[in-house]
């Protein structure tokens, strides 16, 4: 079955076959990121087809009459269906035929959708009535769809149980989160239900502990908000060995600004540290809001797993709103987040800059050497094969906004080896 190809499974079925379970075979190849099932049959006021499937390793899950769409997915599925990987091999639509008086021609729809690199934006900063939020999980996925994103990661101060409640929901990635909250600083933790055991951290190397805990258990952490006016990072920023930080917490501001000159410092420093964005929304407001920023990841799936993949490889980049358009950077066969061999001469090689959309503002180019390009542009891609100094470290790009002065988009590096 090729990429995204609908199959057309068909069936006859008479009175005596009754009572009967029919399988319709079908076969996946690897790399598929959802299966889509439709049944449909005729005659549905007297006849009665019930709904289930088995993969190759056995029974996967059964709606009997009560669904004829149903999907599957590693992360989440229709209920009634079991979560996992979707193996390549012979599946099977199993039919039972409770209602058969005379005849009944069945067809079933089966609709694989292919792993494909593509761009996902969401919310990475978010907190429900688990913790000090006024919205229930349920409520918060449906603001974040509302919004327009496709993925948000759960992130209730020092606790887990929002990460065991949440809806399944077809076209929304649930990322599992904690927001490590201490009494001298923040700090998020991606990808696990569960990173640590306990939050109470009484000193820096408590705070440690918990980072190599998470770490341990397989979860991701950024250093949230560290330039605050509130609740900044005070147990020292250059006391740990930091690989991502919330550059763009809530509408943009002065401690953004200052965690942004921040950043751009430890990767003069030759650190690869990945920035993400995040709102921190707990309720309604009037300038906080879901999305704003948003953080886009060029992900292998829309699937949490694969969504903090991209998140930990610096395939990211950070939006002022989910309607502001994502920017990839490329220098020939390298990506953001990627390394590009020093052997070969910068100059000689374009970077290219591309847009979601027509973009106009400010692009600012950026290496370790500072600002190398600084203009303006009424486009959705551009190049650059000059002004790209060849000792760089990394390089990455800006958009900003000519009548506000604030970021409409902020990319992640490429480094430079």
């Amino acid at each position: 079955m090729s990429r995204d190809e609908t199959l057309k499974l068909t069936k006859t079925i008479d009175h005596s076959s009754q009572g009967e379970y029919i399988t319709l075979p079908f076969t996946i190849v690897d790399d598929v990121e959802e299966v889509k099932i439709e049944l449909d049959f005729t005659d549905r006021e007297t006849n009665v087809i019930d709904l289930g499937v088995e993969d190759p390793n056995g029974f996967r899950g059964w709606s009997g009459g009560a669904r004829k769409e149903i999907f599957l997915r590693e992360d989440r599925a229709t209920p009634g269906y079991n979560l996992g990987d979707l193996p390549e091999g012979r599946w099977g639509v199993i039919l039972n035929a409770y209602r058969v008086p005379n005849k009944c021609t069945v067809s079933v729809n089966v609709t694989c959708i292919r792993s494909k690199r593509r761009w996902y934006k969401g919310d990475l900063h978010l907190h429900t009535n688990h913790s000090d939020g006024a919205y229930t999980v349920s409520e918060v996925v449906e603001n974040v769809r509302s919004a327009g994103l496709a993925f948000l990661a759960l992130t209730d101060h020092n606790t887990f149980s929002q990460n065991i409640q949440y809806p399944v929901v077809e076209d929304i990635a649930v990322i599992p989160g904690v927001e490590l909250t201490t009494n001298k600083g923040h700090a998020n933790f991606y990808g696990v239900h569960q990173p640590f055991l306990d939050f109470r951290c009484r000193s820096k190397e408590d705070v440690q502990e918990k980072m190599d805990e998470g770490l341990s258990n397989g979860s991701l952490y950024s250093i949230n908000h560290p330039h605050c006016q509130y609740c900044p990072w005070e147990w020292g920023l250059e006391q740990f060995d930091i690989s991502m930080v919330e550059i763009w917490n809530g509408p943009w501001s002065e401690a953004n600004q200052k965690t942004l000159d921040w950043w751009d410092a430890q990767l003069k420093q030759g650190k690869r540290v990945v920035a993400i964005g995040g709102s921190d929304t707990h309720r309604e407001h009037e300038r906080i809001k879901y999305g704003v920023p948003t953080t886009w990841l060029n992900a292998w799936r829309h699937s949490p797993g694969k969504l903090v993949e991209a998140m930990k490889s610096g395939k990211a980049c950070v939006t002022r709103t989910p309607e502001s358009p994502w920017v990839n950077i490329k220098m020939m066969d390298t990506f953001m987040g990627e390394s590009y061999p020093r052997t070969n001469h910068l100059k000689d090689v374009p970077l290219e800059v591309e847009f979601k959309d027509k973009v106009e503002g400010i692009i600012r180019v950026i290496t370790d050497q500072g600002t190398v390009i600084n203009e303006l542009i009424n486009s959705k891609k551009v190049y650059y094969s000059n002004g790209i100094p060849n000792v760089s470290k990394y390089i990455r790009v800006e958009l900003w906004d000519v009548n506000s002065e604030e970021p409409i988009v902020i990319s992640n590096p490429i480094y430079f080896d």
